[in-house]
């Protein structure tokens, strides 16, 4: 799909940050607290994430990344058929 407008640009942007937290996801679930990545990207999505993280219970793996791409992905979707 080529970007060749406006909408086009913020569905790209949509995507990217959707793969940029199940990444996150990702390596929170599976890496050390070492990892520069992760380091990088918590500095980036903890402040957003934060608010969601209050409303939802305490489990043994925060699922608060991927709610929050699912929300982006449902926008995106809504933008798609304006």
């Amino acid at each position: 799909m080529f970007i060749t407008d406006v909408f086009g640009l913020i569905i790209a942007f949509l995507n990217v940050i959707t793969f940029l937290l199940l990444i996150y996801l990702l390596l929170q679930t599976i890496s050390n607290d070492r990892s520069k990545v992760l380091g990088v990207l918590d500095k980036v999505f903890s402040p957003v994430l934060q608010p969601l993280r209050k409303v939802l219970p305490s489990w043994r793996i925060d699922i608060s990344p991927a709610i929050l791409a699912l929300v982006l992905q449902i926008a995106a979707a809504v933008i798609k058929r304006m």
